[in-house]
């Protein structure tokens, strides 16, 4: 065996070596799907939406297909239109106020901030949170739509697997039953307390909820429908088992659901007909997302406001 072939074979060999172990680190990489989940939910609005953390979908086939679609997608659908992720998680954390105030507030029953614009024109919007967040959440939402407007942001007080939430869950689509009527019953009594404390016009108060948040929105209307005039229900579905009385004949209700979200978009008719068969406006849109919010909810929900704020201020 000549020396130039021997000296081949030993380079060969040499790249086979150091490509192994790459290898093996990919491999690797795909034993750890909690890295990849947070890859695919670290862009969405909802870090902890109402999804079983044991879903089946595939860590690695997730990975891959993310990993696919970033030449021909720059930019995802689920980046938050005010400004990207990197200004929501400082807005979670509270890094950005975009409004004055901003103090934590423990008084009452729920835990609550206030944002007060520069130049306000006399609408309060009241804010509550997907699973998994607080009430900082939707700030920076809440001052892109409504940019004049008081904004309440409350915090859900019920904790389950380390999670903040409005109530609790048994299932990602059924939830407990008894949980969710009292804490309703309370934020029923919160609102009252809030609106006389701070003297809020219910008549120019819009409640804007994101999934968990927006759930328990439309289960106070069914219970408590003289509470809520205006609403916004983001990636919602109807969680209350029983059926009610109540007359929505005076809401006002914008409903948008994601055409991807597998989880909730299936129950968005069912919403629907549930706020109309009890007398409510609904205009009921569906856009091309999944359950994360992006530029499609800001332009929806400020082309609604827009036109359902001016006809309910003028009621």
């Amino acid at each position: 065996m000549g020396k130039p072939y021997l000296y081949a074979l030993i380079a060969g060999l040499s790249l086979f070596t150091a490509a192994h172990p790459a290898s093996a680190r990919s491999t690797a990489d795909c034993d750890k799907p909690q890295s990849a989940k947070t890859q695919v939910l670290s862009d969405t609005v909802d870090p902890l939406p109402d999804v079983d953390k044991n879903d089946s979908v595939d860590a690695c086939t997730q990975k891959s297909k993310v990993v696919s679609q970033v030449p021909a997608k720059v930019a995802p659908i689920n980046i938050v239109a005010t400004g990207g992720a990197s200004i929501l998680k400082k807005a979670i954390k509270g890094d950005i106020l975009p409004q004055s105030e901003g103090s934590l507030y423990e008084d009452l029953a729920f835990k609550y901030r206030i944002y007060r614009p520069e130049t306000p024109n006399g609408d309060t919007m009241v804010l509550l949170h997907g699973s998994g967040q607080d009430e900082t959440s939707l700030v920076s939402f809440g001052s892109k739509i409504a940019p004049n407007a008081v904004l309440f942001a409350v915090r859900g007080r019920v904790i389950q697997d380390g999670s903040s939430r409005w109530y609790r869950r048994l299932t990602p689509v059924s939830f407990d039953q008894k949980d969710i009527r009292s804490e309703a019953k309370a934020f029923a009594e919160f609102l009252k307390q809030v609106t006389q404390q701070y003297k809020i016009d219910p008549n120019r108060t819009t409640f804007l909820g994101y999934s968990n948040g927006a759930n328990l929105v439309n289960a106070v209307m069914m219970l408590y429908p003289d509470l809520v005039k205006q609403a916004v229900l983001l990636r919602s579905m109807p969680v209350l088992t029983e059926t009610s009385e109540a007359n929505l004949a005076n809401a006002r209700v914008l409903t948008v659901s994601g055409a991807s979200d597998r989880l909730y978009a299936p129950y968005a008719p069912a919403l629907e007909d549930m706020l109309r068969s009890h007398g409510a406006r609904v205009e009921a849109r569906s856009i091309k997302s999944d359950h994360g919010l992006g530029k499609d909810d800001v332009k929806v929900v400020s082309e609604w406001l827009s036109g359902a704020t001016a006809q309910l201020n003028k009621n």
